[in-house]
């Protein structure tokens, strides 16, 4: 009694599933007789490589026919020897045991022997990329000018291990592995020959299993209907090829996005003691997060993922839940964990570790664990709707600059662009009718009080403004204290390079890319773009920019900026506070481009 996929093996082209080109054109050659000497049949395994080099055989040598035919009859001879093996005329040989070159000197000296039974000799050669250069070479001769009545068909799985000498002398096709639909078909197929009671989450398994070979799918079925007296369920399938359920796989990344390590390290010891396989566990999680990924990036799983209807509400639950640094991050970790797994190293320790780490981001020090804290904070990769909300709370911090109108009292520590610009300088203007009592005063210095926004963005100085490198930095310090925690994190790496036109341009290391794209979202970018023109006193645009790969231009010497700011703020001890003073009022004449009123 041969195994089942033996038995479903195709006979005839026909019958062949998947391969349609590959079925096309060998059938237009054989009916327009235009056969070639030599065909290179690469492609996945158990796809039909070496079942269609026997069924060209069979065509070719089928006695029931005048000719090379399409159908054979598969009931004479020649086309029984094929069948079983036992032909003379068509030749399966192992590529991988007869490697050397006496084997091909061998092969070489019985090509001139005439066929036995049929009309051509037909080599196979399996797994033909196990070839040593020297038998290569060898039969690179033969292979380009054999006698008429010889055919070599060479299959492998390595095409790109062949010599190019080699594929260059015969026609090549490209084997695709099988749609999961054309799977779970064929497996229904073989099922319902065989009597085997199956449902259909139970056949998607197999096919899930079966990495996209037919051979290999068929062969589980026959061990499952084996073990369970013909029938296949889909807890008994799990069990036996280790394959870890779907409902526990959810579980564990649940664990994970909530940030609940403890349950997830229970569960982990839970599924060790029952003799879950490690590698199996690594794999089917790395199969998962993918899937999680691949929603994350193209909004669905794909279709070959075969998912039911809970685990796919699982995966896009996850997806949702789960920023793509964390997902990514997480495949990273499980890849080295199964390389460790492989090198003999404890790979149950790594999963440990990686599970916390995953779970709790504020343990892991690296830089990849500040960027998912960062995103975290952000609301990560889902659509913000809290967006709005910081958008309408910066208003409340212009007037914290607003009640300072004396700016001779802090030009020690800030730049003078830092003072409360055209408000402060109109501020002596509306006390001029002194008749009026002190109450009507208070009540107008409380509505100035809440009119700083529209005061604060006066679009006309930006133009007139002229900064160097230097003096931004000095505002930058500034720029940092004004805006929220989240998104001075993200400008820790920045720095102002340039003020032209109305725009700052501000500057990104090359490696500080994640932390630029987060800054150049339109809440981010207006927030900095408020704490700059409250800095500078005048509205400004933000542009953003990536340095180059050696690091931000070097501030200018401080005669090529504003050369009367910078001295007299670095030497404050050798000029007389009475000059500082007037050195301060005319740096800000210059700067805000306005004039000295008497203030009699």
């Amino acid at each position: 009694m041969s195994a089942l996929y033996r038995r479903y093996r195709p006979q005839d082209l026909a019958h062949v599933v998947g391969q349609g080109h590959v079925v096309r054109t060998l059938s237009n050659a054989i009916e327009q007789g235009r056969v070639r000497h030599a065909y290179l049949f690469a492609g996945p395994r158990g796809t039909g490589k070496t079942s269609i080099a026997k069924i060209l055989g069979k065509s070719l040598n089928c006695q029931a026919a005048a000719g090379p035919t399409v159908s054979p009859c598969l009931e004479c001879e020649s086309c029984r020897t094929i069948q079983d093996g036992t032909a003379l005329d068509v030749l399966e040989l192992d590529a991988a045991s007869n490697r050397g070159i006496d084997d091909i000197r061998d092969i070489r000296d019985r090509v001139a022997q005439q066929p036995v039974l049929g009309r051509y000799r037909v080599y196979i050669l399996d797994e033909a990329h196990s070839l040593t250069t020297d038998a290569a070479n060898a039969l690179l001769k033969t292979l380009e000018e054999p006698p008429e009545h010889v055919i070599f068909i060479l299959c492998t799985t390595e095409p790109h291990r062949l010599p190019d000498t080699v594929r260059g002398r015969c026609q090549s096709f490209s084997f695709l592995r099988p749609t999961p639909d054309e799977l779970v078909e064929a497996l229904h197929r073989v099922a319902d020959a065989e009597a085997i009671g199956a449902d259909d989450d139970a056949l998607r398994l197999v096919a899930r299993h079966a990495g996209g070979s037919f051979r290999d799918a068929i062969s589980t079925l026959d061990q499952l209907a084996a073990a369970g007296d013909g029938a296949v369920e889909t807890a008994s399938a799990q069990a036996i090829l280790g394959v870890v359920p779907d409902e526990v796989l959810t579980e564990l990344i649940g664990h994970v996005v909530q940030g609940d390590a403890a349950a997830a390290l229970t569960l982990l010891d839970r599924l060790v003691e029952g003799g879950q396989d490690l590698g199996r566990l690594i794999r089917d999680l790395v199969d998962r997060l993918r899937l999680v990924l691949l929603v994350i990036e193209l909004g669905a799983p794909p279709r070959s993922a075969m998912l039911d209807q809970a685990a796919d509400a699982a995966v896009r639950d996850a997806a949702a839940r789960m920023g793509e640094v964390a997902a990514v991050q997480l495949i990273d970790g499980l890849l080295d964990a199964e390389a460790s797994l492989r090198s003999g190293a404890d790979a149950r320790l790594a999963l440990e570790i990686l599970l916390i780490k995953a779970a709790r981001p504020a343990a892991d020090r690296s830089l990849e664990g500040a960027l998912r804290r960062i995103e975290a904070l952000e609301g990560g990769h889902a659509p913000a709707p809290a967006a709005p909300a910081p958008a309408a709370a910066p208003p409340p911090p212009p007037p914290a600059p607003d009640p300072a109108p004396v700016p001779a009292a802090e030009p020690a520590d800030d730049p003078p662009f830092a003072v409360a610009p055209p408000p402060a300088v109109q501020a002596p203007a509306d006390p001029e009718p002194v008749a009026a009592p002190s109450e009507p005063a208070a009540e107008e210095a409380a509505p100035a009080a809440e009119e700083p926004p529209p005061a604060a963005a006066p679009a006309p100085p930006a133009d007139g403004l002229e900064l160097g490198p230097a003096e931004l930095l000095d505002v930058w310090d500034a720029v940092l204290g004004r805006v929220s925690p989240k998104l001075r994190s993200i400008l820790n790496p920045a720095r102002p390079l340039r003020l032209e036109r109305g725009a700052v341009v501000i500057g990104f290391p090359a490696e500080a890319q994640f932390q630029k794209s987060s800054a150049d979202r339109d809440q981010n970018r207006a927030e900095i773009a408020r704490g700059m023109s409250g800095a500078l006193g005048a509205s400004v645009r933000i542009v953003l920019e990536t340095l180059p790969e050696d690091g931000p231009p070097a501030p200018p010497p401080p005669d090529a900026g504003t050369p009367s700011a910078e001295p007299v703020l670095d030497h404050t001890d050798e000029v007389d506070p009475v000059t500082r003073e007037e050195e301060f009022v005319r740096s800000l004449v210059e700067t805000l481009d306005a004039s000295e009123e008497d203030p009699e």
